[in-house]
């Protein structure tokens, strides 16, 4: 019996290949053997104007993960579940929420209306909500809620569910997929609010599985300072991963300076049109 191949489709990311639309969001197409999974949804609609420059149809998707409720990963799911009828829908709870942004001055950054309507009027048979990791088919994973035990990690940003901030939002929504492959895990985020390192020590318990293969996505390094920097350099770096692909809400500075403190063998910036061949499923 062969065995299931992954692969990755960068579709939606603030940088994109030529040809490509660009956007400050994230959306992933997984295949893995005979499954179609999305990953977010993006921002503006890059996602779809992406997919079908690159042959991608989404109304094949199975399932739809999303990675959290900001509007840079729910921005067209609306849209999305409009053209697809079957897609099972698995996130963390409170996905709905209002939440606001400091980047200094409040900013709405919350599900859009329309994603919100659109997620409340489908059927109860198509909406996963779950507050655990949990597993779509063997060797595919959900991590639900990251657990937050890293003394250095934090959000990255000041993020509240009011807009006078008396109620601080932790973003416990956050979650990321990981994929069990025969050369170790391969870890898909989205903005990876949870934390970098919380959340692949989470994912290596869950699994059983030590061998960090590779990390793709969002790592909300945006805004971290050089001592949170230089403490996930150094935990990256004990991964001994074969490839790391920061994208998103990394920020193109803490990406350069992951490239300088890991090097350029691992370390390569990711873009809407990237291919991750993610290897088989063991």
């Amino acid at each position: 019996m062969s065995k299931e191949t992954v692969k990755i489709t960068l579709l939606a990311d603030n940088e994109a290949a030529e040809g490509l639309e660009k956007e400050h969001g994230f959306a992933a197409w997984v295949e893995v053997g005979a499954r179609r999974i999305l990953f977010d949804t993006g921002h503006t609609g890059v996602l779809q104007t992406n997919a079908a420059r690159l042959g991608i149809n989404l109304k094949d998707a199975d399932t739809l993960v999303i990675s959290h409720g900001h509007r840079d990963h729910t921005g067209t799911l609306a849209q999305f579940l409009a053209e697809n009828d079957k897609a099972e829908l698995y996130f963390a709870s409170r996905i709905d929420a209002e939440r606001y942004w400091y980047a200094p001055e409040p900013d709405s950054y919350g599900m859009p209306e329309a994603s919100r309507q659109a997620l409340a009027t489908l059927p109860a048979s198509r909406v996963h909500s779950f507050s655990e990791p949990h597993y779509l088919a063997p060797g595919v994973g959900i991590t639900g809620p990251v657990p937050r035990l890293s003394s250095f990690e934090d959000t990255g940003g000041s993020f509240y569910f009011d807009r006078n901030h008396d109620k601080v939002d932790a973003i416990e929504d956050d979650q990321s997929m990981w994929f069990e492959t025969d050369e170790g895990l391969v870890v898909l985020l989205g903005c990876c609010h949870s934390g970098l390192s919380n959340t692949i020590d989470y994912i290596r318990k869950v699994s059983g599985m030590t061998k960090v293969r590779g990390v793709v996505g969002g790592m909300h390094l945006l805004q971290a300072n050089e001592q949170r920097l230089d403490k996930t350099f150094k935990v990256i770096a004990d991964w001994h991963a074969e490839f790391l692909i920061p994208c998103h809400c990394t920020g193109m500075d803490s990406a350069k300076k992951m490239v300088a403190a890991i090097g350029s063998g691992t370390v390569s910036h990711g873009h809407a049109g990237m291919v991750i061949e993610a290897g088989q499923l063991r």
